[in-house]
């Protein structure tokens, strides 16, 4: 398995591959020559970016992603498939059409790619940072209804599919192509936050400035407290608000209740701790904050709320993360 947590990892990943990294007149490509291969990229990758992928990987391989900022990114394949999960017995399979994948939450999602098959697909992905660093107003409940309405969808998006093409022709360079990707990002956002609003069924939902504080804020105290969280009434003492708006402002920003975002980390936590082979399950169980990893002891204990974030036991997951 390979872990791939932002775009570095990724880009040791290629090398690994023996990928060549060089410079084009707007961006930067990756070529493999032993695999007759090749990845080009444009604009910012932890912003708005564009990518044209030809590859050709040697072996079926499984990548665990998980990256700190949710984005979207919508896919024009042209052949291959590709399947994606963040449970086995939720899987999704990307294939030749226009895909959308959804990322929204701290938990890793696992994509399989089979071995000799040829993938050809353009892309454009959009980072959290680059909404707010351009100062574009997403309502509140935007993640969450990108997530129920084009995650995993094929999309008619003629629009957006007419952004890239002119992404790949256009000749600017340097700071006239950084200026110019920035406006063509903007106008990609506009069609994709109408395509959410056209397909969502349910009203956009605003916080006020308060709430948004207060859920921030808690999000912080429980991130840095997974062995002992505080309980959600204290955690509502903590950050000034009452229990309604706050679940209700966790329900917006991350498509969970508090306690259903706790256990999130928690299960994000042990994976990574899982790659660590000097500890045993029981110990990664106890640093996340479950002192039961028993299978029979109820719903709520370790073994249980791992098998059912995952699809598959922890020594089994172990397992996987060590081949790498």
């Amino acid at each position: 398995m390979i872990t791939i947590r932002g775009m570095d990892e990724l880009f040791n990943f290629y090398v690994s591959l023996g990928g060549k990294r060089k410079s084009t007149e707007n961006g930067f490509l990756y070529i493999f020559p032993k695999h007759n291969s090749k990845v080009r990229f444009w604009g910012d990758l932890h912003g708005f970016s564009a990518a044209d992928a030809d590859f050709t990987y040697p072996h079926d391989t499984v990548f665990r992603s998980q990256f700190s900022q949710r984005y979207i990114g919508i896919g024009l394949s042209e052949q291959g498939k590709v399947e994606v999960y963040a449970q086995k017995n939720q899987s999704i399979l990307f294939g030749e059409s226009v895909n959308c994948f959804v990322f929204d939450s701290p938990i890793p999602f696992f994509m399989k790619v089979p071995g000799g098959q040829r993938l050809r697909f353009q892309g454009l992905y959009f980072q959290e940072r680059f909404f707010a660093e351009n100062n574009i107003p997403l309502y509140d409940s935007f993640w969450r209804d990108a997530k129920s309405t084009i995650h995993g969808t094929a999309l008619h998006t003629p629009e957006l599919a007419s952004i890239y093409r002119r992404i790949e022709q256009c000749r600017l360079t340097g700071l006239a192509f950084d200026t110019w990707m920035k406006g063509v990002g903007m106008e990609a956002a506009g069609y994709l936050i109408s395509l959410v609003q056209q397909l969502s069924s349910q009203p956009p939902v605003y916080l006020d400035e308060n709430e948004i504080r207060a859920v921030e804020k808690a999000k912080v105290i429980l991130q840095a407290s997974l062995k002992h969280p505080p309980a959600v009434i204290d955690l509502c003492r903590k950050v000034g608000v009452n229990k309604n708006k706050l679940q209700k402002g966790f329900r917006l920003t991350e498509g969970k209740s508090v306690a259903e975002y706790v256990r999130t980390l928690r299960m994000e936590r042990a994976l990574d701790l899982l790659e660590d082979d000097t500890l045993s399950i029981q110990e990664v169980a106890e640093a996340v904050g479950y002192k039961d990893i028993t299978y029979f002891s109820g719903t709520f204990n370790f073994y249980a709320v791992f098998r059912q974030t995952f699809g598959d036991t922890p020594a089994a997951i172990q397992k996987l993360l060590e081949t790498k």
